[in-house]
């Protein structure tokens, strides 16, 4: 075998890889987002558990900040990086279309409201009711509240993402349509010939045979 055919049958290699990639990364960051949104969601039920059960109160903030601690910082942050690796790799780009440039501002705005904002609340109310003894009300109220908004953000980053809407940025449009790969380009075919001339082409007349004369030609195509 050529070189050359070696190198034609391992080409389709590379843009398999590619796919290949892709995919895998678009799987891990479905994994890693829905996830998160399954521990906003946890954080959510105990919150409302500790609000109106006092005997499990200060268990649930120690379960929530367990969760905050191992799962909701590490997940929150592993879906923004995988969503910026997709976004730059396929092609939607980061900054060419709305929806991307949404989703984007709702995940970092979710990562910081997680790590500043929810985290202390839970600290808070977890020590609050070390004694088994709540208080003061308000982190039980400010953080049903703040899980509630996390868990809006995640729905409304979840249809951004199915339904794809508003179409590209300025910036998208004047860069034009990023295509993910190289696109060959056919040569030119030359123009169709005529039925005829292939036909005589194809079939060229013995030197020197006889043209037959319409007077000994009959209409079916016999000599006379």
């Amino acid at each position: 075998m050529s070189a050359t055919a070696i190198t034609s049958a391992k080409a389709p290699a590379k843009p398999r890889q590619k796919r290949l990639s892709r995919q895998l990364l678009l799987t891990a960051h479905v994994l890693v987002s829905v996830g998160w949104n399954g521990v906003a969601l946890g954080q959510l039920a105990l919150a409302v558990t500790a609000s109106v059960n006092g005997d499990i109160r200060h268990p649930a903030y120690e379960l929530m900040h367990v969760f905050d601690r191992a799962l909701n910082i590490p997940l929150a942050l592993l879906t923004l990086a995988t969503g910026i690796l997709i976004s730059l790799r396929t092609r939607w780009g980061l900054l060419h279309h709305w929806w991307v440039v949404t989703k984007l501002a709702i995940t970092v705005f979710a990562v910081i409201f997680a790590a500043g904002f929810m985290r202390t609340l839970i600290v808070r109310a977890g020590d609050a009711t070390a004694d088994g003894e709540i208080h003061y009300s308000a982190p039980a109220v400010a953080i049903i509240t703040g899980a509630c908004l996390m868990n809006a953000l995640f729905i409304t980053a979840t249809f951004l993402s199915t339904l794809k809407p508003w179409g590209r940025t300025r910036r998208g449009r004047q860069t034009g349509p990023r295509r993910r790969g190289p696109v060959p380009v056919s040569p030119a075919e030359p123009p169709a010939r005529p039925a005829r001339e292939t036909a005589d082409e194809a079939v060229p007349e013995p030197a020197g045979a006889p043209v037959p004369s319409p007077a000994t030609t009959s209409p079916g195509g016999a000599h006379l």
